[in-house]
């Protein structure tokens, strides 16, 4: 009866360090991952996944279409580039068009 209770207690040892290590995993993997804000920025970061990529590309080749989807690469990689630049300028225009912080107010 004694074995069994010390066995008890080395698994519930063991089981407690397996939490705190699961949560100091998930606070690391916190810190190296940015947090997708709704879900919006969930679909981003899946759609940013290169696994993903990679997936969707070996799927397309092994429909024998592989022209065709090195063509579609190339383009959705120059639009990608563009969509960018596009977005990059877009948030410089909204950023010299926002009013200076702690602004003064009118008479």
């Amino acid at each position: 009866m004694r074995r069994m209770a010390d066995l008890q207690e080395r698994r519930r040892v063991l089981l407690a360090r397996c939490a705190q290590q699961r949560a100091e995993f998930a606070q690391r993997m916190a810190v190296l991952r940015p947090q997708p804000r709704g879900p919006a920025g969930a679909a981003q970061s899946a759609a940013r996944h290169p696994l993903a990529w990679i997936a969707m590309l070996g799927a397309l080749m092994l429909m024998k279409r592989t022209r065709e989807v090195v063509s579609l690469l190339v383009f959705i990689r120059s639009a990608v580039a563009l969509v960018t630049r596009a977005a990059q300028l877009l948030r410089l225009i909204a950023h010299a068009r926002a009013p200076p912080p702690g602004g003064t107010q009118g008479p």
